[in-house]
């Protein structure tokens, strides 16, 4: 009982060599056969023809062998292939039979060649797309800038226009400066466009790039609930998307994300679609708000003051409508309107704190009789 298995083993340990050998002599056979129709293609285009029905004969005779020979050798490399080259199999054997022969002699010995060396050797033909990087060593600017994240505008401009400052703190001053408004940062970022510290260069135009897309995104999408709007037959849908869309345009040329030209675009845009809630919906005081502001950027002063006359009919507050008359009268060089202007302004508790230095300045400025210079 014991020694029938090992028997078994025996008996097989013989078979695993002789099946090897087996198949290295079958190989060897087909190269041979290969080889040999080849060769014997290319003596009958060695001989001395002279018939034309003979020269038929002979090229018919070759075309034969070597189609024989091309026929052994693409079957003998595409049994050598690996099995994942393998499949399709009709297609690969095509693709190697075409190989041997339209490439007499050299075509069957460069495929055998060629399966050999990826078999033997595959790490040659490989190429590594991926290679290994070690961990970078973060630093702490972002902890530290959320720590500054009360950084006023006119310390950063200092600190990131001084070159001598350490790049480490120049850095963290930039990263505090996604807290800031758009309003406020993207002037200080473009102007670091030129900056001699490629860090800076890079870490800047990011952060404008971020906001751009980010604001193209949005308006894309407000056009789109427009399209959708228009197609319905609701007015406030509509009147809320062109409004949104008109915010946004005045934002990508309030923020300075669009320049030249294209800022010029936004803001007629924002007016050509204010102009549009307007004509819905007249009782809006923000829309008269924004519509003036755009007038205002535009030169259009006239129009931005008779489109603040008729906001104040409609109950505009009186907060956000004396300060733009007050500008389109700095515009003018009416320094006497400007007083008047400000000096309607509530008190300071209802101001926006940016307003509140501006009111006090006028409010106690004597323009009569002064000569003051802009």
């Amino acid at each position: 009982m014991s020694g029938e298995p090992e028997d078994e083993r025996a008996t097989g340990s013989d078979a695993a060599p002789e099946a090897a050998r087996g198949a290295l002599v079958a190989a060897w056979l087909r190269v041979a056969l290969a080889l040999a129709a080849e060769l014997s293609s290319l003596l009958l285009l060695d001989r001395p023809i002279t018939i034309d029905t003979l020269v038929i004969d002979s090229l018919a005779a070759y075309f034969a062998l070597h189609g024989v020979a091309s026929a052994v050798s693409a079957w003998l490399a595409w049994s050598m292939l690996p099995d994942g080259y393998r499949r399709p199999a009709r297609p690969a054997y095509a693709l190697l039979y075409c190989l041997a022969f339209f490439i007499p002699a050299l075509g069957v010995l460069a495929t055998l060649l060629v399966v050999q060396v990826a078999r033997r050797y595959p790490k040659i033909l490989r190429t590594e797309r991926f290679v290994a990087v070690h961990m970078p060593e973060f630093s702490e600017v972002q902890r530290e800038a959320t720590e500054r994240s009360d950084l006023r505008a006119g310390d950063a401009r200092r600190i990131l226009k001084d070159p001598s400052l350490p790049l480490e703190t120049r850095l963290r001053v930039l990263v505090a400066l996604q807290t800031m408004r758009p309003k406020a940062a993207v002037p200080l970022l473009q102007g670091l466009l030129a900056d001699p510290s490629e860090d800076i260069r890079l870490l800047a135009y990011s952060m404008v790039d971020a906001w751009e897309k980010d604001l193209t995104r949005q308006i894309q999408q407000a056009q789109q609930r427009l399209n959708e709007a228009r197609d319905g037959e609701d007015r406030a849908p509509l009147v809320n998307a062109l409004r949104r869309l008109a915010e946004l345009h005045w934002q990508q040329a309030d923020t300075g994300l669009a320049r030249g030209d294209l800022r010029r675009f936004a803001l007629e845009q924002s007016q050509k679609l204010c102009e549009d809630v307007l004509v819905l919906d007249a009782y809006a005081p923000s829309t008269w708000q924004l519509y003036a502001r755009v007038l205002i950027e535009l030169d259009q002063l006239e129009a931005a003051a008779r489109a603040l006359d008729l906001a104040r009919k409609v109950k505009m507050p009186p907060q956000t409508l004396w300060p733009l008359m007050a500008q389109i009268a700095w515009m003018r060089r009416d320094l006497d309107g400007v007083r008047k202007y400000m000096g309607r302004l509530p008190d300071n508790t209802q101001l926006p704190h940016n307003l509140r230095g501006v009111a006090a300045f006028w409010r106690h400025r004597q323009v009569a009789g002064v000569d003051l210079h802009v």
